[in-house]
Parts: C-alpha cells; structure tokens; sequence
C-alpha cells in the first residue's frame, strides 16, 4: 500500500472527529483543522499529503475569486465602500509597522499585505453558517471583502514577480484573459450549457489548475492565476454551477490544506521573537478601530458596527499566500507573523463572530422605557 493512502486515511480520520466534535455545539470546522495540525502535526507525514493541500489552496483561491466577481463590484453599495476605505488605511499603518520592525520596502509591504487582508472564505462561511446573511452589517462586510480580494490580489500581482519581468508577465496574461472572456466567454458558456457536470469538473479543474501553473511558469504568483480563473469564470455567469460542482472537492482539499499549516507552524514558530509576536497581536488590533469607524461611515448603529469589526477579525488564504511568499524572498519574521495571525484570529475569529450578538448585548444593553406616571384626576 503506497504511504500517501496511510496518511491520507489518518489525516481524514482526525479531520472528521474534530469536526463532528464541533458540529454538535455549532461551530465552524476550520478553526478545529488547524488545532488538529498543531496538536497532531508531529504524527503526522504531511509531506505524503501532497498534491491536495496545494489543489485545496488554489481552489480556494479560485472560489474566492468566483464569489466576487465583477458583477460583485457594480452591486457594490456606497455604505460598502466607505467603510472598505476606512479598512485600507491598514495598509499605510501596517508598512510603517514593518518599517519601525526594521523591515526594507518590500519586506514591509508584505506585513502591510497580511494585516489588510481579512479571510473571505472563513468569514462568509461562518455568515452563511450562522445565517446572518440577511443582516445590515453582513452587507457591509461582504462588501469591504471585495475591495480587499481586489487589493490584495493586485498586491500580489506586484510583489509575488521574479521581478519586473515576472510582474509584466503577470499583468499581461491577465490582460489577456480578460479580453479573452469578454470576446468569446459568451459563446464558450452556451457551448458548454449542453456538457455534463463531470466534463465541466474537469474543465474547470484543468483551467484553474493551468492558469495557476501559467502564472508560475511566467514568474508570476500561481494565486493571483487562480483567484483570476473564478473571476472569470464568474464573468461568464457560471458562479452557481461551479460553486455547486467544486464545493465538496474544495472542502476536503482545504480542511487538509488547514491540517497542514498547522502541522508546519510548530516549525516555523519555534523561532518566533518578542517582535514577531507583538507584531502579530498589533496586527490583529489594528483593524478592530478602523472597520469600527468604517461601520459608523457606513451608517451602522452602534451593536451593528461592532459586529462588522468583529466579522473582519479572521485571517486565513491570502495571508498564508503572502506568508509563503515573505519566507521564499527571505523574510522569516514576516512568514512567522501571518501564521501566528491565521492561528491566533481563526479559532479567536470564530467565537467572536458566533456570540457578537452576546457581546454587542453586554456592551450596549437596550435602554429601559421609563414608565409614564399617570396623571392625578
């Protein structure tokens, strides 16, 4: 028996008894996964796992960019915007707390990156779970998640090159793309109204899996490859269908992408220094104030807004994406801050958002009517 079926078969096993143990209180499952991996990592022969923790990513990364596409930013409302300017001003603040950690330009611009950018697949699915879609704030975050995707993605489009070379590349192939969506998508998408969904798995599979090996291959980051195939894939009307077609394969492969990370943090952290973690911590809180004014520009009340700063908490895809990327060109610290953030701010993320309404209640009780003396007479 080949050693990849062992692990597979151990790794799945410890997945769905931490995730059965959550179902019965009604909490998410991602938090759990990356317990599992640093509680068991040690045990475990995460390197067999491969391919499917990489797949996992990048079809994440793909059904992130699925979910926000185009047509999401024209629906984009005033109320959203405003409040994701007041959720970018973490990217100044989060350069110059790499600049004072004694980062250089490009080092700090990674810190920036990762304290910007909040999980768009942790926090929707913990909206979706708790069914608080429907919620003014849910709007609101929703909203700042598409301009962060969008921020993030051109942030990695400029620094995850080989290069000048590796960033032309990049711009150039999405320019391409996107021409190319816009001219023959239409026809594409009523060719393939008549295919059977196994053929349109695979399509789909082979298309984000290649634009991500295309990326690479130009020097390009192979994420912003898959996050542009959900975007133009979206594009062309096929969300339902392929979010529908992809869903079970992608949340097998992430929960073991989840499993790894926290596997491979045990290593990475046992360096980590008073600076790497007070970085951390900083980065989680400086958010917290932002989205909070954010919420009030947006025309949020008072509970409301502290729910949209407490939705944005989580950190997950783009900032192990970015981590990766700080500790291939070099930067350690960097690489040790996004997974301490990921480690810290999902299990810490989803409790926050699961009792928000718990805690906006302590913190802003509803005011008691006085009652109305009657009149004598």
């Amino acid at each position: 028996m080949h050693p990849s079926l062992e692990a597979f078969a151990l790794a799945a096993g410890l997945l769905a008894l931490g995730a059965a143990l959550v179902h019965r209180f009604g909490f998410p499952p991602l938090p759990v996964y990356l317990l599992t991996g640093l509680l068991m990592g040690h045990r475990l022969p995460v390197e067999e796992l491969e391919p499917l923790p990489s797949l996992g990513l990048l079809l994440l990364l793909f059904s992130v960019g699925l979910e926000f596409g185009p047509d999401r930013l024209k629906e984009l409302s005033g109320r959203a915007t405003r409040a994701g300017l007041y959720d970018a001003l973490a990217l100044p603040l989060g350069f110059l707390l790499g600049l004072l950690a004694g980062l250089d330009a490009r080092g700090a611009a990674l810190l920036a990156g990762i304290i910007y950018i909040s999980s768009s697949a942790v926090i929707v699915k913990l909206i979706i779970d708790l069914r608080r879609a429907a919620n003014p704030e849910s709007e609101v975050v929703l909203g700042v998640l598409v301009l962060e995707d969008l921020v993030i993605a051109l942030l990695l489009a400029l620094l995850g090159g080989h290069g000048p070379g590796g960033v032309l590349a990049g711009v150039l192939l999405a320019l391409a793309y996107l021409a190319f969506a816009r001219l023959l998508g239409p026809h594409l998408v009523r060719l393939m109204e008549s295919f059977s969904d196994e053929l349109v798995l695979l399509l789909g599979a082979a298309f984000t899996t290649g634009t991500a090996l295309l990326f690479h291959a130009l020097g390009a980051s192979e994420g912003v490859g898959a996050f542009l195939s959900g975007m133009i894939a979206a594009s062309l009307g096929l969300r339902e269908r392929l979010e529908h077609l992809f869903g079970p394969v992608r949340d097998l492969g992430v929960a073991l992408f989840f499993l790894v990370v926290g596997a491979e943090a045990t290593g990475l952290l046992r360096g980590l220094t008073p600076v790497g973690a007070g970085l951390a911590l900083l980065g989680l809180l400086l958010k917290l104030p932002l989205n909070h004014l954010g919420g009030a520009r947006a025309g949020l009340g008072r509970k409301r807004r502290l729910y949209a700063a407490l939705y944005l908490v989580p950190r997950g895809e783009f900032n192990l994406v970015l981590g990766s990327l700080a500790l291939a060109q070099g930067y350690p610290l960097v690489a040790q801050v996004a997974v301490l953030m990921v480690l810290l701010s999902v299990p810490l993320g989803a409790l926050l958002i699961r009792f928000a309404p718990e805690i906006g209640q302590a913190l802003f009780p509803k005011e008691k009517k006085r009652p109305v003396s009657a009149r004598p007479g």
